[in-house]
């Protein structure tokens, strides 16, 4: 690197299209100034016109660097913005440094979350409920993923060790007592997927087809009358 390269770089870069440099354009340039630094050090007299010009020599080309990032910088976030809202990615990117090609990614990123949430409301709102609900539906899978699930209950079969969202077993519950079991919590199979509710114990519940699990009374029967679950007997 040296000064004639670096306004060489300075002069294209004044076009509004990116230039490709090289990848290490950035370390060539911070070398050169070292360099430069090292010969001032050495100098005898700094008031000598050696030292004059090797002092003008350094100032222009931490000038001219800053310059080229800058403008660099400036031709990056447009062409990010310019792809938002077209669409279309630039053949122009391919000449970003990795560094660049970041702050390409984030500020295109950026512009597109602040779209859906502030423009898409109103140009689109269709777009924005279906959105909502893909995001919810996904939650709703991850939760149940999260969930500890029985392993293969038999039908019918009285006293199976059936977990709880409150991690009793039904005969826990049993040595509590039969009655109290009865009139607060019912054992059920449910019959189809269910997207997670809140139930009467303020407990979160995420359940699938197959799954047996203690309820309370009132969601249970709830469920049962949706023919979505179907009560089993514990006694």
């Amino acid at each position: 690197m040296d000064r004639t390269e670096l306004k060489n770089t300075l002069r294209e870069e004044s076009s509004s299209s990116i230039k490709a440099i090289h990848s290490d354009f950035f370390q060539e340039v911070a070398e050169y100034v070292k360099e430069l630094e090292e010969e001032i050090v050495h100098i005898e007299n700094p008031r000598s016109v050696e030292s004059k010009m090797l002092e003008d020599e350094l100032q222009s080309a931490m000038t001219d660097v800053e310059v080229i990032f800058i403008r660099r910088l400036k031709k990056t976030i447009v062409s990010a913005t310019t792809t938002a809202f077209s669409n279309r990615a630039s053949q122009d990117i391919n000449k970003l440094l990795p560094e660049e090609r970041r702050v390409y990614d984030a500020v295109l990123s950026t512009i597109n979350t602040a779209r859906q949430e502030l423009l898409e409301p109103i140009l689109d709102p269709q777009a924005v409920s279906r959105l909502r609900k893909s995001k919810e539906e996904s939650s709703a899978r991850d939760s149940t993923d999260n969930i500890d699930r029985p392993e293969g209950p038999e039908k019918g079969n009285k006293g199976v060790n059936i977990k709880t969202e409150t991690g009793m077993d039904v005969r826990e519950k049993e040595a509590i007592g039969k009655s109290n079991i009865n009139e607060e919590f019912v054992v059920v199979r449910i019959l189809d997927n269910l997207p997670t509710f809140k139930a009467m114990d303020n407990r979160n519940y995420t359940l699938r087809a197959e799954d047996v699990v203690v309820l309370p009374a009132l969601n249970a029967k709830g469920l049962v009358k949706r023919n979505v679950a179907q009560i089993i007997t514990t006694n």
